[in-house]
């Protein structure tokens, strides 16, 4: 199996939800099973980003346990709607959420630590359909409180179901080719790296004022080993490859 995430970008309209889908097909006929995570739909000033919802008053800035209730619905939204156009193209599919996609964390609302996780429903869901459709970035407490799992939670939620499910690899649907050998607004000389190693873009996640994946989530496939394929958005090239080691 495999696991795909789909950011803001990706999720933000119905054409590139197509885009999405097809991916998602490709993933299908090649690994037989997938599971997807989703970020919200867009980025900030689109009206379903998380940056939206958790603007929509100050007063959340008095109860982090609100401000996240607020923040996982962009989430669930995308997650949502992918799974029932998903359902209108034929492709079986879930959609797993909450309990379901057995991510417990502590209540530390807005970067929440995980402490313990469970196959159990997902896993049911796999052998009845070859899609399971997950909202990122977020965690429920053992007593049923939805938490977030702090900025560029979704990556996180990808690599840790990685991990749990022992999936081959986690594909990253980005706006760009891939990891760059430098920054292509700055050099032309810029170009695409076909491998590089975790602690190559864990460097470039330090350094980078919008890294390509969260921090933690790159320390988290690091630790497990976890191949992780950045991969532009839209297209069927390859993109790069990141494992232990530069090929």
């Amino acid at each position: 199996m495999i696991v795909q995430k789909f950011g803001g970008i990706a999720m933000r309209n119905a054409a590139s939800r197509e885009v999405c889908i097809q991916h998602i097909k490709e993933g299908i006929a090649k690994y037989n099973s997938v599971l997807v995570v989703v970020s919200a739909m867009g980025r900030i000033g689109d009206p379903y980003s998380t940056d939206t919802l958790i603007h929509l008053t100050d007063a959340f800035q008095l109860s982090p346990e609100s401000k996240d209730v607020a923040a996982i619905c962009g989430e669930l939204l995308a997650s949502s709607v992918l799974t029932a156009e998903c359902l209108k193209q034929q492709i079986p599919c879930q959609l797993a959420y909450g309990v379901q996609a057995g991510i417990y964390t502590d209540d530390n609302f807005g970067n929440a630590s995980i402490i313990k996780t469970s196959r159990d429903t997902i896993e049911e869901l796999l052998q009845q359909v070859p899609c399971v459709i997950v909202p990122g970035f977020q965690g429920i407490t053992t007593d049923h409180r939805f938490t977030t799992l702090g900025r560029g939670g979704s990556d996180f939620t990808a690599i840790l179901l990685a991990e749990m499910f022992h999936a081959s690899a986690v594909e990253f649907y980005k706006d760009v080719p891939g990891v760059m050998s430098s920054d292509p607004k700055s050099s032309s000389d810029a170009r695409k790296l076909s491998n590089v190693s975790y602690s190559h873009l864990q460097h470039l996640c330090e350094v980078a004022s919008h890294p390509l994946i969260q921090k933690k989530a790159v320390d988290l496939a690091a630790k497990h080993q976890i191949p992780l394929h950045i991969r532009p958005f839209g297209s069927t090239e390859e993109g790069t490859w990141i494992t232990a080691a530069n090929h």
